[in-house]
């Protein structure tokens, strides 16, 4: 039997304030409209609901029952109703993206600090992780959106939209700045000690296929975990740093670390935004995207 949710509503209104006058107002309905409600749930239901005086409406045994299985309903309906609704509003939502923490420090934390001015109540959680990770977070649902470095593994369940270019580049403190005086050549970074990612990484894989393209081989003296540590590692003096150059551009500018110039040029790589195909983002993540996609 089909009931419809409008005749529960009147229903438990007028068994809240046992009154159909005040049910009406509650509802912003007409007097009519719930008591013709009301009959419309007795006659489906086959069962007085009510006994009916002059002072109000008073629940029978049956309409006793029901109320004590129906309230409960109507509450979660509308509870859920009013989240959806704050959901699609963005007054109330979350986010989950995954992002190495150069992606982070060149890309997200600007978007996320506007995004976060226009939307203050939507919670995001950020898991950092490598490209390989940010792919399989994606497509096991654990995050709604990872930004990752091209080019990577193709997968046929993920959809792949290129967002902004980075270029890799080798960097040196005033230690090196001598290097800077010409145009070397890549085989020179043999001879000096090189400060890279560790070889598991997206970034260091780019660079070492790059290498090896040109019969070239290095062993880094040291390897970090991310790219995080290097500029201050590099402008230390400890060797020249493979890294991306967006993410010092004001190291680079102030003088603290010096570019290298090779007559081999670097490939562009992009950094792009990964996503679950033929799925629904929640309004939240798609608010995201779009910002993304604004970039």
């Amino acid at each position: 039997m089909l009931v419809s949710m409008e005749l529960y509503r009147s229903f438990c209104e007028v068994a809240t304030t046992g009154n159909v006058t005040r049910a009406a107002e509650k509802l912003f309905i007409s007097q009519s409209a719930v008591s013709q409600a009301i009959k419309q749930l007795e006659d489906k239901l086959e069962t007085r609901l009510f006994d009916r005086s002059a002072r109000g409406m008073s629940l029978t045994p049956e309409g006793k029952t029901l109320f004590s299985y129906v309230s409960n309903a109507v509450n979660l309906i509308e509870n859920a109703q009013e989240k959806l609704t704050k959901m699609k509003s963005l007054s109330e939502g979350s986010i989950k993206i995954g992002a190495s923490d150069t992606i982070c420090s060149v890309l997200l934390l600007n978007l996320l600090k506007s995004f976060k001015n226009d939307h203050p109540d939507i919670h995001i959680t950020v898991l950092d992780t490598s490209t390989k990770q940010s792919l399989e977070l994606v497509k096991n649902g654990t995050v709604d959106l990872s930004f990752v470095t091209l080019p990577t593994i193709e997968d046929a369940a993920i959809e792949i939209i290129t967002i902004m270019p980075i270029h890799d580049c080798f960097i040196v403190g005033e230690k090196y700045e001598h290097l800077t005086n010409t145009v070397l050549n890549l085989s020179d970074l043999r001879d000096y000690p090189i400060l890279m990612v560790e070889s598991t990484s997206n970034s260091r894989k780019q660079i070492d296929r790059f290498l090896a393209q040109h019969g070239i081989e290095i062993e880094p003296a040291i390897e970090f975990a991310s790219l995080g540590l290097m500029p201050k590692f590099a402008k230390e003096g400890l060797g020249i740093a493979a890294t991306i150059k967006e993410d010092v551009p004001e190291m680079l500018e102030n003088g603290e670390l010096f570019e290298l110039q090779f007559k081999e040029q670097l490939p562009v790589r992009h950094i792009a935004l990964a996503q679950i195909k033929n799925v629904t983002l929640s309004p939240a993540a798609q608010a995201f995207k779009n910002a993304v996609l604004r970039v």
